[in-house]
């Protein structure tokens, strides 16, 4: 068989009856590009760029591993260029980039394996140029790591390509070279590490990215519920911002949490850092003021503008029981009363005296 042979639209078999697409016995996928952005992306940002890297060179690895063994098993081969070939071939097919050839230097007897060529429409560089713009580093991972799977079963020895130039960093085409590990320097170093990532090794990597997103997490839930002693006894929960459903639960854990554990008298949520309401998030602060009250503490809502008043009463719950004041001071004057302060003003502010004596 020649390279020039290699034509999917005869070697492909579709099967929409058994729902599947076959290339000799493998099973073949046709995805979307769009879908892989959105796959690549997600990986970049929950993942982080070195192991998102690593886990797309070695897909792109066993590609190219695969693809080999498939045809290597089907077909004979006319030459052995034909055969070393095939696999820019079926990247053409695949959609995957257009190949072209470079530098080709390989003789068995002394152990030479040197390739190169352009890449041009890289499937890759596209979707990660409209996902993330243009980058400092080449971004061809898929693309290389097919590469070192195609050449290392052809060889039968390691073989490792790496991307001297790629449109995701600017240039005006992706180029690859391919060489034995042995021979490269440095410069080869982060394609080798992508393709050693071990099940181990990410699994290590995944346990240390989680708990840094836990630590993230609690950091922020702690800085989006600032729970506030202002006086003894007396808390403030100052609410700012969007609250949506899973803010309003954490809000409401942490604050019911922190008056079952501590000496509280009192809590003020004060909202008026909310600017816009739904039912949903006036119904939030009714049941996170029934829940404070349940644990045998007051619970006060401050700051409460025209549009969260108006969407109280048109809910229909009952509001009985609930405790408001206009502002901030009101309030915190209101639960020093509470706790018998006897409370006056004058022209610096608010001023407490000590506890009246009955």
């Amino acid at each position: 068989m020649k390279v020039s042979d290699i034509d999917f639209r005869q070697m492909l078999k579709f099967s929409p009856e058994t729902g599947r697409l076959l290339l000799g016995s493998d099973r073949m996928l046709l995805f979307r590009q769009e879908a892989f952005a959105t796959l690549r992306r997600l990986m970049i940002d929950q993942l982080g760029e070195r192991l998102a890297r690593g886990l797309l060179a070695q897909f792109g690895y066993r590609c190219g591993l695969g693809d080999f063994k498939a045809l290597d098993a089907q077909y004979q081969w006319d030459t052995e260029r034909d055969r070393r070939a095939a696999g820019s071939v079926m990247h053409m097919w695949e959609g995957i980039a257009l190949v072209e050839g470079g530098k080709s230097e390989i003789d068995p007897e002394t152990g030479t394996f040197h390739l190169s060529g352009i890449w041009k429409n890289s499937y890759e560089a596209e979707i990660h140029l409209s996902e993330f713009g243009v980058g400092d580093l080449p971004v061809c991972h898929t693309l290389t790591g097919y590469a070192s799977g195609w050449c290392t079963a052809l060889v039968g020895e390691p073989i490792i390509a790496i991307e001297t130039m790629c449109m995701g960093k600017g240039d005006p085409h992706c180029a690859y070279e391919i060489k034995k590990p042995a021979v490269w320097g440095p410069e080869a170093d982060p394609w080798k590490a992508a393709l050693a990532i071990t099940d181990t090794s990410l699994s290590q990597e995944l346990e240390r990215k989680l708990a840094e997103v836990e630590r993230y997490r609690a950091t922020t839930t702690a800085l989006g519920t600032p729970i506030i002693q202002v006086w003894e006894g007396v808390f403030v929960l100052p609410v700012i911002g969007v609250v949506d459903a899973r803010r309003g639960e954490e809000m409401t854990s942490t604050l019911v949490r922190h008056v079952a554990d501590e000496d509280v008298s009192c809590v003020i949520v004060d909202l008026t850092g909310i600017d816009s309401v739904d039912t949903r998030t006036a119904d939030l602060f009714v049941k996170m003021a029934r829940a404070v009250r349940l644990l045998g503490a007051r619970c006060i809502l401050t700051g409460i503008k025209p549009a969260l008043a108006q969407t109280l009463i048109h809910m229909g719950v009952g509001l009985e029981g609930l405790e408001t004041f206009r502002n901030l001071r009101q309030g915190l004057e209101g639960s020093l009363r509470s706790l018998g302060y006897s409370v006056t003003r004058n022209r610096a502010g608010t001023v407490s005296s000590d506890a009246d004596e009955d």
